[in-house]
């Protein structure tokens, strides 16, 4: 039996390891780590309206993604102006653009001073894809020939919530040597409404991504032709003062009003997000189009060139967002070249 002096012992043993517990409590939370908050359940993509290449595209992400995440993905058919400060608000979480607008919006220059106070959006790129090839369609039995002879012509120039095309109006026209000035400017209120004023007679030509859907319709009114840009050194230089990043790119045979093979204005569309979003959710949407690219092609012929070869990348111009990189670092495909341009890019905006 144990004595009385051994029994006020183990009490006050035990008395002491519970006091080290309760004590110690507070400290064995912090190592124990939360349940992972559980995705959501929907997400919003933002893309330009039906009829555009990038309305195409948006189906063919929002579908990959919903097939291969436990996220279903809505697509929110507007120009980009009117989703990037969406991003901020939670109702658009990710976007398709091309840099020479995103740069613009980011930066809190140009049409984005004003709204973000110089300050700029909150965006970062989740990879690059197919690249853009943006060119003047006319009517197939226009007398413009070659991009100079826009000069005196009804064109679009202002393009409302779609700034890039705006900005590519801009330096196609500084390729052939001309400005807004030299031709008869028009407003409208999306890009697939400048095709659409070719067919109601008000416009003689207007530009378009390749492989829009609505030249098709300008072939059937009234037959569609691209021009080509101006190949030659100078010319290329007077585009890039535009936008640095544009460059000539060939156009081959086949989409809606190329019939013979000419010169586009090139920029690389990619997918954007806001900042602040979940890195498990940008990680699952870059898993999910890297895992399943292959099917993005049967949606749209210019997705077949959305290739995970292409995804991380130094012709980035806003820095990748943290969920893209660490699926980046888990394929092999993150080099510490992509790491040195990506710490040059913060930067940026300091």
């Amino acid at each position: 039996m144990r004595t009385r002096q051994q029994k006020k012992l183990l009490i006050l043993l035990a008395s002491l390891c519970l006091t080290l517990v309760i004590a110690a409590l507070p400290f064995m939370a912090s190592y124990v780590k939360p349940a992972p908050a559980a995705l959501p359940k929907t997400l919003v993509l933002g893309a330009n309206p039906v009829g555009t290449l990038f309305y195409a595209m948006g189906v063919g992400f929002s579908k990959v993604v919903s097939d291969h995440t436990q996220m279903k993905v809505d697509l929110f058919p507007q120009g980009a102006t009117v989703w990037w400060p969406m991003f901020e608000t939670g109702e658009v979480h990710f976007g398709i653009n091309v840099p020479d607008d995103v740069i613009a919006a980011y930066l809190g220059t140009e049409i984005y001073k004003e709204p973000t106070k110089g300050k700029g959006y909150p965006i970062r790129t989740i990879m690059l894809g197919t690249p853009i090839q943006v060119v003047f369609f006319v009517p197939g039995d226009s007398d413009i020939k070659r991009i100079t002879d826009i000069k005196g012509k009804r064109i679009p120039t202002e393009y409302g919530a779609f700034f890039t095309s705006t900005l590519s109006c801009r330096a196609l026209l500084a390729n052939a040597g001309l400005t807004f000035a030299d031709v008869k400017g028009l407003s409208v209120p999306s890009v697939e409404a400048g095709i659409k004023a070719i067919i109601e007679g008000r416009a003689d030509c207007a530009l378009m991504a390749v492989g829009g859907a609505v030249v098709e319709e300008l072939k059937a009114a009234k037959g569609a032709r691209g021009i080509s840009i101006d190949s030659s050194p100078d010319a290329v230089k007077r585009m890039q003062k535009v936008f640095a990043g544009y460059y000539p790119i060939k156009v081959s045979p086949g989409p809606p009003g190329i019939t013979e093979e000419i010169l586009g204005l090139g920029k690389d569309i990619t997918l954007w997000a806001y900042e602040k979003l979940r890195e498990d959710v940008v990680y699952e949407i870059t898993k999910a189009i890297w895992e399943n690219y292959k099917e993005l092609g049967p949606i749209h012929p210019r997705l077949k060139l959305w290739t995970p070869d292409r995804f991380a990348s130094t012709r980035a111009i806003i820095p990748y967002h943290t969920g893209a990189i660490k699926l980046y670092k888990e394929k092999g495909a993150w080099t510490k070249e992509l790491e040195e341009h990506q710490t040059k890019l913060l930067t940026i905006k300091k």
